[in-house]
């Protein structure tokens, strides 16, 4: 029971934690998953979880991840033109735009490394740490990671929503592939990739 107590007893801080980094003005450089895959480390670290226990489920999972995410870009693209903001905006630059295939290639390895960052942090430890909350109930997590999705995601509400439902598609990814990350973080990077060589092939 203590240490029921003990893990319930980490849920304000972590909580304070992610409403710090959407208060926070943080670099415009900095995605908001890096600080929060630090604060998703140590709270891990304090509950004694390793971040092994959610990247089981080997390539299967991760190659379903893709084609979900291959797919959204896909049904996305013909409405990139009206997106403004998210939590993409930051590397809508010069660098991105002017087609050196150099650098085109180092944003992509940079976009990814962050949106591996993001979905750890709400997938693999938000959503996870809602499910360990709320025993038996899979869809309360799931909108808690899209909730805090949404919370950290810069830009308009219009941006906000969009992150929320994008967060919603990979909550329930996660949960059907048995809590394993690989499927999501698939998905996001299959995303991203999408959307850079839209933004690409738009300029």
């Amino acid at each position: 029971m203590s240490t029921v107590r003990a893990l319930r007893g980490l849920a304000p801080f972590e909580i304070a934690c992610v409403l710090a980094v959407a208060v926070i003005a943080l670099p415009e450089t900095l995605p908001a998953g890096l600080p929060l895959l630090v604060v998703a480390s140590m709270s891990r670290w304090l509950r004694g979880r390793s971040w092994g226990e959610v990247l089981d489920g080997g390539a299967q999972r991760a190659a379903i991840g893709a084609a979900a995410g291959a797919v959204a870009i896909a049904v996305a693209a013909p409405l990139y033109g009206a997106y403004d903001a998210s939590s993409l905006a930051w590397w809508l630059a010069p660098v991105v735009r002017g087609g050196d295939v150099g650098q085109i290639a180092l944003v992509l390895v940079v976009m990814v490394a962050s949106e591996v960052a993001m979905e750890l942090a709400m997938r693999g430890w938000i959503v996870e740490r809602a499910l360990e909350l709320a025993p038996g109930s899979t869809v309360l997590p799931i909108f808690v990671g899209a909730l805090a999705e949404a919370i950290v995601t810069p830009g308009p509400v219009a941006a906000r929503l969009g992150a929320a439902l994008f967060g919603v598609g990979l909550g329930a990814l996660h949960v059907a592939a048995a809590r394993s990350v690989l499927a999501p973080i698939a998905a996001r990077c299959a995303f991203v990739a999408g959307a850079v060589l839209v933004e690409v092939l738009a300029r």
